[in-house]
């Protein structure tokens, strides 16, 4: 089977339709977290996402938005972008967010915005040595997909080991998995990546080849930004995304 995972979206219309459409040929989608925030078009991205059943967790701007995570824990950036998307999410919308749970685990993966250990504090995952309580809470799963960073990379560990090693796939490529290790993967943004690379981050899982294999996607850049401006979103969250920064 063949899913395409689409992560961070945050609201960022023109970077979903373009992840989408390449991702037109996967068996099943799934989100690990941050459907809005930062960009100008909420409903319209859970709109697609609800409609389409993506299978999704919930994300921290997710949270934020419905009320279940205090305003203080983000930057005055990221909460402007909350208030201001609080205020345009439809009822159905607002639901829908409601509805998301924390962790979904599957057949062959689990999914988590940000850490197993406590994915309701939504722990950010930056280096080998925070990985070490998700990696504990994996079991009976050698593979966790998470988002929240931004940044496409993964993490490898040997079964039975503590150290584990962190890759860089910024630029894309294929991760092999191996039965003789544990993985915790994150392919990167759709809607606002980090990693220096402004494209959209879109991954494809095949659990029958045993691939993960992670790309970058061209989107109108400018045309997201154009409706940011128009919707008073502060300058920043708009600039920030011709440099993938």
């Amino acid at each position: 089977m063949r899913y395409g995972i689409i992560s961070d979206i945050h609201s960022n219309l023109e970077a979903l339709e373009a992840a989408l459409d390449f991702l037109r040929d996967v068996d099943a989608l799934i989100c690990p977290g941050d459907i809005v925030g930062y960009g100008p078009n909420p409903n319209e991205c859970c709109d697609i996402i609800r409609e389409r059943g993506v299978i999704t967790v919930l994300g921290n701007h997710d949270a934020a938005v419905i009320g279940q995570m205090a305003l203080d824990w983000f930057n005055p950036l990221a909460r402007a972008a909350i208030e201001w998307t609080a205020d345009q999410v439809t009822a159905a919308n607002r639901a829908f967010l409601e509805s998301l749970p924390l962790v979904h685990r599957l057949e062959h993966f689990v999914l988590v915005h940000g850490s197993l250990s406590s994915p309701e504090q939504f722990d950010y995952i930056t280096s080998p040595w925070e990985t070490i309580p998700t990696f504990a809470e994996m079991p009976p799963h050698n593979l966790c997909f998470v988002g929240h960073t931004h940044i496409a990379e993964y993490y490898a560990r040997p079964t039975g080991e503590l150290q584990a090693d962190q890759i860089s796939m910024a630029s894309g490529g294929t991760v092999a998995l191996s039965a003789e290790f544990l993985y915790i993967i994150n392919c990167g943004s759709v809607g606002q990546p980090r990693d220096y690379e402004p494209r959209a981050a879109v991954g494809i899982f095949d659990s029958d080849a045993g691939t993960v294999d992670i790309q970058r996607i061209e989107y109108p850049i400018a045309a997201t930004q154009k409706k940011m401006r128009k919707a008073g979103l502060p300058k920043p969250l708009w600039t920030r995304l011709e440099f993938g920064a």
